[in-house]
């Protein structure tokens, strides 16, 4: 009991110490008063001395600004522990339940952001048409995940959803779904001018993923592979005709591959902004007589 009332009492004098202001220091002029209003990194040591509270500042240099000792009597029985820690502002906390074991692993429960990218549809066949400057995705990464965070990484299984459009702005062809649920090309009716052609996909996500926090760093890299359940799709191609009225055509009589799988890998800055890339080895449309193609996604991260 006195060695927690030891620990206690040294926390809260170095709290004390920390927090007020200003702050004062041992220099040459007894008299000046050291303020600190930007502390990038605070250590807290304890051995059998006694608790050591370190402030170093922000700079090229990692220099100590302030140091606060308190000290145990020689009865006291201590283990002796030591943690570092950033001071990082966060613009938000995805994690929704930690629950910590002994040996300073975590289960817990969290979210993930929103990926915003373009699509480019790989190996065409036939070659061409389906543009990536037109194609985009929307996708919620993860809205609810359960997590092992262990040292600076942690491996996450999550639930999510992600919409894909793949599209063509020219004039010349359009999307149609022929007899056997695939997807070739056609023409826009006689006289109209095209506007667009697009499929979409949407699909139900389970991510599996590995994050790691970069040392000395505020970079954070996560990768894994994500299942896809691909529930929906449809094709919708939108004209003018001579006299300037609107025309369009929409069907979903087509024939997604059911189930695919995507590899992902992200770089993040503070958990909160950064790139990724998707890609998926595995062909869009589960028909032989069709358009189809293997996606990559390269966009922005908000969130991850």
């Amino acid at each position: 009991m006195k060695t927690i009332y030891n620990s206690i009492k040294a926390l809260t004098l170095g709290l004390v110490f920390l927090l007020s202001t200003p702050l004062h220091a041992q220099i040459e002029h007894p008299d000046t008063i050291l303020k600190i209003t930007t502390p990038t990194k605070v250590i807290l040591t304890e051995n059998a001395e006694g608790t050591n509270i370190e402030v170093r500042s922000i700079g090229e240099k990692d220099e100590i600004i302030a140091s606060v000792l308190t000290e145990y009597s020689s009865e006291s029985s201590v283990k002796t522990k030591s943690r570092e820690g950033k001071l990082q502002q966060w613009w938000y906390n995805r994690n929704l339940l930690d629950v910590s074991n002994e040996d300073d692993s975590y289960w817990g429960i969290s979210v993930d952001g929103l990926c915003i990218g373009l699509n480019n549809a790989i190996n065409q066949t036939p070659e061409n048409g389906l543009q990536w400057s037109k194609s985009f995705e929307i996708g919620w990464l993860s809205c609810l995940n359960v997590y092992y965070e262990f040292n600076r990484s942690k491996i996450s299984l999550g639930l999510g959803f992600d919409w894909r459009n793949y599209k063509i702005t020219t004039s010349d062809k359009c999307l149609i779904a022929n007899e056997d649920k695939g997807i070739e090309w056609g023409k826009y009716p006689e006289g109209s001018k095209g506007r667009f052609s697009r499929l979409k996909v949407f699909s139900l996500q389970l991510p599996l993923l590995y994050e790691w926090d970069i040392p000395k760093s505020s970079m954070t890299f996560k990768a894994g592979p994500i299942l896809n359940f691909n529930t929906y799709a449809s094709i919708k191609s939108v004209w003018d005709d001579a006299d300037g009225n609107r025309g369009e055509t929409f069907t979903k009589n087509i024939s997604p591959r059911r189930c695919t799988v995507d590899f992902f890998a992200s770089f993040s800055f503070c958990k909160t902004v950064g790139i990724y890339v998707r890609y998926s080895p595995m062909k869009v449309i589960d028909v032989q007589n069709t358009i189809n193609f293997r996606p990559l996604t390269i966009g922005l991260g908000f969130g991850i």
